[in-house]
């Protein structure tokens, strides 16, 4: 199994279209209520908004959701209605408004919506790239060559319409040349076996005339069905090849951008970790965003101990968060992994670098008791560093779930090292000096005695009470406290015991 950068985040643009679809009727009131205080308050951004509301409304309105089309139709509508780019500002602001409404509805018809949100901020992300973009390649759309072939004097093409190859037939995708609103509001509903069907309703629709003639040109996965008066066909029909070739030509250059898919999940991960308000949400965030942002399906976090060269598990997103908590492993049980760090020493600084490590088989480098309980297949090993300490200071394990093989592809290992980068210096800015305070019973290594003596505390038993319960001086429990509240940087001894729960040392 591979699933290249490039797939998943199309398939994250998907999965944006798709919530968009489900949540649609709570959606468009959210965003008709904003377009109505728009133009109450006359703002001068109403008829942009109008605009967006009225494309989605239509777009939404269809149950085949054409998401590969959606970014150049949004353009080339603009461009149609405005002839003109969107002033950036402005549109910033209109699709944060659209946006912000998207995440709120999510929010409040979903339960544990987390992990559903970062699919709607990438798909909002790509219009406003997209929408930005319009005045540099407008000329490349299908849409505006087409209403440019229709507007020439020299080649008298009536109208032009695009049909789409759907399950049981074909259909209208759009139709240039015909106003509006002399097409029936349910043409692009209607299914046809053949093409040639969906032409004749069309003929019948703009009236018979003479000295016309219909001949068609595959294009993508569709086909463009040209009407042409008073015109040879044999003369025309292979300038419209040719162009059609030229256009395929210039939109592959486009799809190209695709291969630095990579840039688009750093900026997002960068956004989605930035929400975090202290160590323990970022580490959540972390761990949430290399698996919503890049090809994988889990994902565990690891703090790396130079001083022991051990991993010390923090938190699991789709493992089983305890399981990875319990976990303290020395780098040297995994030979591609310790061989890899032993490269990062001081005598080799120069040469240091932090690179991912892919894992074809985990049951070749990893614990058996691991691989098993876990169902290890293929792995990914991702550093988490701070490039201006040349430091490693932990590390993310990765795969697609339980059991599968996978590839990964060079997008994926690029964006890896840039999200390791980012991770690092959050957590470093998080944890300053002393780094990793107080997570979790595998980075604090209380003693069981040290436990003992919280479970106490915890149920409110005072110092006198702890030490006859445990058979020990009073003394001895004020070192165990004080030592305690050292390890978890707590204030008091409620503090501790409260650290204590959260972090899972005692329940």
């Amino acid at each position: 199994m591979s699933l290249s950068l490039n797939t998943h985040m199309k398939t994250v643009l998907k999965n944006g279209v798709e919530l968009l679809y489900d949540h649609k009727d709570s959606i468009m009131a959210e965003w008709k209520d904003i377009l109505e205080y728009m133009k109450n308050a006359n703002k001068k951004s109403a008829e942009a908004f109008e605009f967006a509301f009225h494309f989605f409304e239509h777009f939404l309105q269809n149950e085949n959701l054409q998401t590969d089309t959606l970014l150049m139709d949004i353009s080339s509508e603009w461009y149609r209605q405005f002839q003109r780019p969107p002033e950036p500002n402005m549109l910033i602001f209109i699709l944060t408004l659209l946006e912000n409404a998207v995440h709120k509805v999510i929010k409040a018809n979903t339960t544990r919506s987390f992990h559903l949100h970062p699919a709607v901020q990438f798909l909002f992300s790509k219009i406003c790239e997209e929408m930005l973009s319009i005045s540099r390649k407008r000329q490349f759309h299908i849409d505006i060559l087409c209403h440019q072939l229709v507007q020439s004097k020299q080649l008298h093409i009536e109208w032009v319409a695009r049909i789409g190859h759907v399950e049981n037939g074909y259909r209208f995708k759009k139709i240039i040349g015909i106003p509006e609103d002399a097409i029936q509001n349910n043409l692009y509903e209607v299914i046809k076996p053949s093409w040639f069907l969906l032409t004749e309703s069309l003929l019948q629709l703009t009236g018979s005339q003479d000295n016309r003639d219909v001949f068609p040109i595959p294009w993508k996965g569709e086909t463009l069905l040209f009407c042409t008066k008073n015109q040879n066909v044999t003369s025309i029909a292979p300038f419209l090849t040719y162009a059609m070739h030229l256009l395929q030509i210039e939109e592959g250059k486009r799809q190209e951008q695709w291969g630095s898919q990579w840039k688009d999940a750093v900026i997002l991960f960068n956004e989605w970790i930035m929400k975090s308000h202290n160590l323990e949400e970022a580490i959540q965030n972390i761990a949430y965003g290399y698996a919503q942002y890049l090809p994988f399906e889990r994902c565990a976090l690891f703090k790396y101990s130079n001083e022991d060269e051990t991993g010390l598990g923090l938190f699991g997103y789709h493992f089983n968060n305890e399981d990875i908590r319990n976990i303290k492993e020395h780098v040297d049980n995994i030979p591609s992994l310790y061989k890899s760090i032993t490269k990062l020493n001081p005598q080799n600084e120069a040469l240091k670098n932090f690179q991912p490590i892919y894992i074809s088989n985990a049951s070749k480098e990893f614990p058996s008791r691991y691989v098993q309980h876990f169902q290890l297949e293929s792995v990914v090993v991702a550093p988490i560093y701070v490039p201006s300490e040349g430091e490693l200071i932990a590390a993310a394990i990765l795969d697609q779930g339980p059991g599968k093989h996978f590839q990964v592809d060079s997008n994926t290992f690029t964006a890896l090292l840039k999200f390791g980068q980012s991770a690092g210096e959050l957590l470093m800015k998080f944890s300053g000096a002393n780094k990793w305070i107080g997570l979790d019973s595998g980075l604090v290594s209380l003693s069981s005695r040290e436990i003992d003596v919280l479970e106490l505390l915890a149920e409110g038993a005072s110092t006198t009470e702890a030490a006859e319960k445990l058979h020990l001086s009073e003394y001895t429990v004020r070192d165990y406290i004080s030592n305690i509240m050292k390890r978890l940087h707590a204030k008091n001894r409620t503090e501790a015991a409260v650290k204590a729960i959260r972090y899972g040392i005692i329940k």
